[in-house]
């Protein structure tokens, strides 16, 4: 495999809170405001002529000045060192009432220009809206109240190098989402580092055209999340100490805009068993009701591939796929009509899972959601399996019991199927309506089904077609497996 194993800090710093690398170089000035008074120049960033270089003792004022004034193609550079942010940093593309496009945000690197917005009247550190091929690079963002970094209706973004942190120990006061563009288009993410997250770290919703790659992903809740979204790869990347590692969800929004092809492969999730710190949320599917130690969720979103990937020692489950039946126990067509009218479909449909290495998973399960089947098998089976489908939705599809909800009976298109994946398997309800055992005029019957090797479960006679590779453009040029990229350190994950 070709996993970068440390696209930012080491494990260790994170595990003591004290992520900052090489800022130590700055870390006197850091109350000051200061710069670096290195004269070592062999890694200095170079900026073209005319960039926008960002006053270090008047940083908040100067920046959000560089962004109220920003025209097309600006290169804006936040000075080295580690300095206090008062406010948000926001820059709305439409404001001028012409198009401002081509912006770039950058610094010195994420270790060396740090923005501290621990002090800051605002709620999110850096915030763009509306824009047009938006880089943000060689900078990181510390210890915003709501969100590190957020993008919204943006068509072309480009983060690359980019750290979104909350120090000390995982609170659920501490900021949401680090990385988190939304509503936006053609998205590239890759070398970047996001910690302490109380809910995703890399959060990617209701986007379309995702490239994640080479992104570590360290304690947060979910440590890489793809939400509401379409033709999304992840691929070489890094989750580990997180609640649950890489999420893929398909929720209930409203908006028109739902998930489908996400493709995740080549990626390192491991150790994903922290305590689950989200605060609560109204959404009864929001990430407060991820298990600790999960390796990989899907839920609700259809045609999703997930392989290729090094699952390791997570203490509940490695690969769980899910309806929304599963989350809300009030789902039905009278309390969801407006959102499944809008296309919403609460049940999986053409997921694969297949040639994933999973090993230590299940020696501690834990989850409120889940509780009853944590009990359950391990009574009946004496542990909870390794990749878990909760078959319910099919079944209900299958026996045509909720028609509005669950769709059509499922085609051999729609299945769920796994192979060449060495873990046990489990399904919480069979999914042929002929069984009097899994249906009968009193409704589904858990079954608990459960196998330590793979023979009947989730075992499809003809394996599921792949999905497309997905690729962003920013830029006029195009990013990922999808494109003709060449030069890309990740070439190898693309041609598993």
């Amino acid at each position: 495999m070709t996993i970068r194993k440390n696209a930012g800090f080491p494990h260790s710093a994170v595990k003591t809170g004290l992520v900052i690398g090489a800022v130590a170089l700055t870390g006197i000035l850091a109350g000051c405001g200061g710069s670096s008074d290195s004269d070592d120049t062999s890694s200095t960033p170079q900026f073209p002529e005319g960039a926008v270089m960002l006053d270090a003792g008047n940083l908040t004022q100067s920046a959000k000045e560089a962004f109220i004034n920003a025209k097309s193609g600006d290169v804006i550079v936040f000075p080295e060192g580690r300095f206090d942010i008062d406010d948000t940093l926001g820059f709305d593309a439409s404001t001028s009432g012409t198009s401002i496009e081509n912006i770039t945000i950058t610094g010195y690197g994420k270790d060396k220009t740090i923005l501290d917005f621990s002090g800051s009247a605002g709620g999110d550190g850096i915030y763009i809206q509306n824009g047009m091929n938006v880089t943000i690079k060689n900078i990181g963002v510390y210890e915003a109240a709501n969100n590190g970094i957020k993008l919204k209706n943006t068509d072309g973004i480009h983060i690359q190098s980019v750290a979104t942190v909350w120090e000390g120990a995982l609170d659920q006061d501490n900021g949401a989402y680090g990385l988190y563009p939304v509503e936006s288009q053609n998205i590239l993410i890759e070398d970047s580092y996001v910690r302490g997250s109380a809910d995703a770290g890399v959060y990617v919703g209701q986007s379309s055209n995702i490239v994640l790659r080479r992104n570590e992903a360290v304690e947060n809740v979910a440590g890489i999340e793809i939400e509401n979204s379409t033709n999304a790869d992840v691929y070489d990347n890094v989750a580990t100490g997180n609640t649950g590692g890489i999420l893929v969800f398909d929720l209930p929004i409203g908006n028109h805009l739902y998930g489908s092809t996400v493709r995740v492969f080549d990626n390192e999730v491991s150790k994903n068993n922290a305590a689950n710190f989200a605060n609560a949320s109204s959404n009864p599917a929001g990430v407060h009701i991820v298990p600790p130690g999960t390796g990989v969720i899907v839920l609700s979103t259809s045609d999703v591939e997930i392989y290729k990937n090094e699952i390791s020692d997570h203490k509940t489950t490695s690969v769980a796929i899910t309806s929304y039946y599963l989350a809300d126990e009030t789902l039905s067509y009278a309390t969801h009509q407006n959102v499944i009218d809008d296309g919403w479909d609460p049940v999986p449909r053409n997921i694969h899972v297949h040639d994933n290495a999973i090993s230590t998973s299940g020696s501690a399960p834990e989850g409120k959601l889940i509780e009853d089947i944590i009990n359950g098998y391990v009574a009946t089976a004496g542990a909870v399996p390794a990749l878990l489908y909760d078959g319910l939705g099919e079944l209900l599809a299958n026996a045509g019991a909720d028609p509005q909800v669950a769709g059509a009976p499922f085609a051999d298109g729609d299945r769920v199927c796994a192979e060449n994946n060495v873990a046990s398997y489990g399904q919480v309800y069979g999914t042929d309506p002929s069984n009097p055992a899994n249906i009968d005029g009193s409704g589904p019957k858990a079954r608990l089904l459960f196998e330590t090797t793979q023979s009947a479960l989730l075992n499809c006679a003809t394996p599921l077609p792949r999905l497309s590779a997905a690729k962003a453009t920013i830029n006029g040029k195009s990013y990922g497996c999808g494109s003709s990229e060449s030069g890309d350190s990740s070439a190898a994950s693309c041609a598993l």
